[in-house]
């Protein structure tokens, strides 16, 4: 049970609460520029989905107004490109680096497509492969060719995220890819102008 002294904040903190949830992301955003604390959007569970339309307006927009920011994007689709032009004025004046997350089944070609556009605007752009995306058998060779394209793309880095796979197989997918990621040359230089 809620006590009635808790349900103001909870509904302060809760932007899904709002009626207007995106006016409450707005209003986090801009504390968070006020403090000067790094600026996540976006996780490998729940990624970042930039504006739907053109005519929507991006939360990112209300960090325009600020300068020197530290901000870290996590998202898994190539609509972020939508989002192209704001995220190079961002730059400018912020450090921006965009996470891509790839896909688990299907063809990740599109995402490394995104990652090749954001990095030849200098937005410093790297790629997560979650486990699912490393199969059992020719998990190495599966690897070898994202880290290809990755490198191929422009990507700065190359992460994995192993906590999700088996623990009998997470300490072998680690090894294979740490060896491989130093293979590849990653990480690169820091991109960006921020």
């Amino acid at each position: 049970m809620i006590r009635q002294a808790t349900l103001p904040l909870l509904f302060v903190l809760s932007p899904a609460l709002h009626p207007d949830p995106g006016a409450a992301l707005e209003r986090r955003l801009h504390k968070a520029a006020l403090r000067r604390e790094p600026i996540s959007l976006g996780t490998a569970a729940a990624p970042y989905e930039p504006a739907a339309g053109r005519r929507e307006e991006s939360p990112l927009r209300v960090l325009l107004r600020e300068e020197g920011l530290e901000i870290s994007i996590t998202t898994a689709t190539p609509r972020i490109l939508r989002e192209l032009d704001l995220l190079v004025d961002l730059d400018r004046r912020h450090s921006v680096a965009v996470r891509m997350v790839m896909p688990e089944a299907g063809d990740p070609a599109p995402r490394l497509r995104a990652v090749s556009e954001l990095a030849a605007e200098g937005i410093a752009a790297s790629v997560l492969i979650p486990a699912g995306f490393v199969p059992t058998a020719g998990g190495e060779e599966a690897l070898r060719l994202l880290l290809e394209g990755a490198a191929e793309a422009g990507a700065w880095d190359v992460e994995i995220d192993a906590g999700s796979a088996r623990r009998a197989e997470r300490a072998a997918l680690s090894d294979t890819f740490r060896r491989l990621r130093l293979e590849h040359g990653f990480p690169r230089g820091m991109a960006g102008r921020g």
